[in-house]
Order: C-alpha cells, then sequence, then structure tokens
C-alpha cells in the first residue's frame, strides 16, 4: 500500500485488510514522502490492530506511486501480491476467494482478476457509482487489458510476485495508466484466470471534490492522459496497423471505440492535442473515423475526422445546457469520472 498524505483515510483501508477472512497476510506500507502524520498514523493502527506481519518504509522524498509500490514488491515474501491504493476499499472475503483460485492455478497463470466497482465513501456510508464491472479476459489479446471500460483492474486481483519480479514490476516513469501497462506486460508473460462472482471484490472509492478525468480542476487532466494512452497502444502494437495484430473483430471494435472516446476527450478541451493524438491514432488506421455515433462516422468520409468532431460537439450542445442546468438544480449528479464539456 503505498501512501501520500493519506491520514484521512488510510485507517479505513487498513481495517478493510485486518477484515480479512484469509488469515496469511503481510501488509506493507511505503510512504512516499507524505507532509501530514500518515507514517504515524499507520504505525499506530498496525501496532495496535494488525496481528500479521507488517512493515512501513519510508521514503523520504516523493518517488511517485510506482516507485513506492515497486519498493513494497522488493520487501514482499507472500507468493502471491496485492496492491492496494491508501483509499480504496476491499470486502471480508477478497483474499479467501482469490486464493482458493490461486492455490490451484496451473504454472502460466501469472494474476488472477475479478470483479470491481468505483464509490463514493460518505462518513462510513458507501454510495456506488456506476453498475459492476465484471472483466472477462478469456481468449483475448493481451493488449486488451489496456481498452475498454470492462477491462480487469489491478487491484481486484491478486499477481503472482515471482511473474511481478520478472517482467521489473511498475513502470516508474508513469504516473497514469501504470497499472493497465502493468496486466499487459503480465497478460503476455502468462494466462490471466478470472474468479467469477456477482459482487466487487475491490471498492475503487472516488472523491466527489475533484472530478477523476478533465481540466486544470479535475484530479488528471484530460491532455496527458488521452496522450499516454495511445502512446501505450502504440507500444503494444509495435507501431502496426490495427489489422495486423491478430484481434479478433470484437476487439478491433473495442480498440476504435477507445480511441473515438479518447478523441473526441481532447477535442472538446485541447484542439492542438487532438490533432496529435489523431497524427498518433493514423498509425493504427490511416483512414480512421469516429465510431459513432453514426452520422459523425458518416461525416467523416466527407469533411475528415475533426470537422466531424466539430459536428458532434455542436449537436450535444443542447443536450449538454439541460445537463448542465439539471445539475445546477441538483436534480442530476455531478459527473464522477470524465468532464466531457
Amino acid at each position: 500500500m503505498p501512501t501520500y498524505n493519506a491520514a484521512k483515510w488510510v485507517c479505513a483501508s487498513i481495517d478493510a485488510v485486518i477484515a480479512q477472512t484469509y488469515p496469511h497476510v503481510e501488509f506493507i506500507a511505503v510512504d512516499d514522502g507524505s507532509q501530514d502524520d500518515t507514517v504515524a498514523v499507520v504505525r499506530e493502527k498496525l501496532t495496535r490492530d494488525f496481528k500479521g506481519d507488517w512493515q512501513v518504509i519510508e521514503l523520504g522524498t516523493n518517488r511517485g506511486p510506482s516507485a513506492a509500490r515497486n519498493v513494497g514488491l522488493r520487501a514482499a515474501r507472500g507468493e502471491w501480491v496485492q496492491f492496494m491504493d491508501s483509499d480504496d476499499l476491499i470486502p471480508p472475503t477478497k483474499f479467501a476467494e482469490e486464493m482458493a483460485e490461486c492455490v490451484r492455478a496451473a504454472p502460466d497463470v501469472a494474476a488472477v482478476y475479478s470483479p470491481w466497482r468505483r464509490c463514493y465513501v460518505d462518513d462510513g456510508k458507501i454510495t456506488w457509482e456506476g453498475g459492476l464491472v465484471d472483466p472477462d479476459m478469456d481468449g483475448r489479446q493481451p493488449i486488451m487489458c489496456l481498452v475498454g471500460g470492462n477491462r480487469p483492474l489491478h487491484g481486484a486481483g491478486l499477481a503472482r510476485r515471482s511473474v511481478l519480479q520478472r517482467i521489473g514490476g511498475l513502470d516508474e516513469t508513469l504516473r497514469f495508466w501504470e497499472f493497465e501497462e502493468l496486466n499487459y506486460r503480465l497478460a503476455m508473460a502468462g494466462r490471466f484466470a478470472r474468479v467469477p462472482g456477482k459482487e466487487p471484490r475491490y471498492f475503487w472509492r472516488m472523491h466527489r471534490e475533484k472530478i477523476y478525468i478533465g481540466r486544470e480542476e479535475a484530479r488528471y487532466r484530460s491532455t496527458p492522459v488521452a496522450l499516454g494512452w495511445i502512446s501505450l497502444i502504440l507500444k503494444a502494437t509495435g507501431g502496426r496497423p490495427i489489422t495486423d495484430i491478430g484481434l479478433s473483430a470484437a476487439e478491433r471494435r473495442d480498440l476504435l471505440d477507445d480511441c473515438t472516446i479518447w478523441g473526441r476527450l481532447l477535442y472538446a478541451q485541447d484542439r492542438p492535442a487532438f490533432r496529435q493524438y489523431l497524427q498518433m491514432a493514423r498509425t493504427l488506421d490511416p483512414n480512421i473515423a469516429p465510431v459513432g455515433p453514426k452520422y459523425v462516422k458518416i461525416a467523416s468520409r466527407y469533411f475528415g475526422y475533426e470537422r466531424a468532431e466539430g459536428l458532434a460537439k455542436l449537436c450535444r450542445m443542447p443536450r449538454s445546457r439541460v445537463r448542465k442546468f439539471l445539475q445546477s438544480l441538483e436534480l442530476r449528479p455531478q459527473p464522477s469520472v470524465f468532464d466531457w464539456d
């Protein structure tokens, strides 16, 4: 568990680990240069309540969450590793249910994964945001770990420590997409095994005070997120066209859906970055077009991709204004993940 100025919520995350019905748990917190009293809070909590082996490692300076996670990985002794953020939660049976799959997993299984869900936590009460995400990687290409809202969430699974170490852990240069990129390399190194369930095994906590991806005020800015995604896709494809990388028709459609989503977000918020993004996306398909709506796809054939997106934005404008009006009256929830307007 990497921590950074997490004193407000880290105890709830630790409590979720303490509540696990699986008994053989080693807890490693790696503090990434917190400026508050996170370290003292974590040490006090673990000393008082955690019955197994634990340690707190202090990096002293802020090196980023991936660096902190890699330090924890090097210190870990267990055969299977759970990465968990310091504000997220897990249900009490997560480890037991996933370890039941791990103990019978074939040697080529690099990771197991489970359903997950986004949530808010207000005064200890969980409110769901969005539906259950139940990924299925069976028969799908490793690149699909980077694609779609239904992809595996790394925290919603466990990874084999020996494979994590063999592939070099997380890429410390990444501040976004680091787990999707790690999952891609895990899937290249071995097989993913699904642990089915009807309930989430990881609760990804959202924060009401900040939209997740958007403009300057968002937690993460759209431009580096979108350009980072297309860069990882091109790295995974080796710069080859989408038709030459062995994807099924459904996988190609999912990849092009994501191309449309990230391009549309950039068009709305950063036009120069959109043009850079589009130039990169044309490596996948020189004739790439928006997947939808259908009228935008058709318009792109005649007027070009950028003008077609302009048409889409114009057509969305009345609906967008109604949505904002309803949000101002608190008759519709504020967006939590994307700022489209």
